[in-house]
């Protein structure tokens, strides 16, 4: 077995991480031990995809004064 080169391993980018679901929250909650950075998304106070839209969509909608 060939190891890699440290900058086959270092510079790599990230996969897509996919639309954020229950399922993808509900597992931060279950595993918010191993999350690193943000306190929110360790504790699973993040938005869904679909709830997101619905507050931008409500957001956008409200004329300016």
């Amino acid at each position: 077995m060939k190891l890699k080169g440290w900058r086959e391993v270092v510079m790599v980018d990230f996969p897509p991480s996919g639309p954020i679901t229950r399922k993808s929250v509900a597992l931060a909650l279950k595993e918010g031990s191993r999350f690193r950075g943000s306190m929110r998304v360790s504790t699973g106070r993040v938005w869904t995809d679909r709830e997101f839209e619905k507050y931008r969509e409500k957001v956008l909608s409200t004329p300016l004064p």
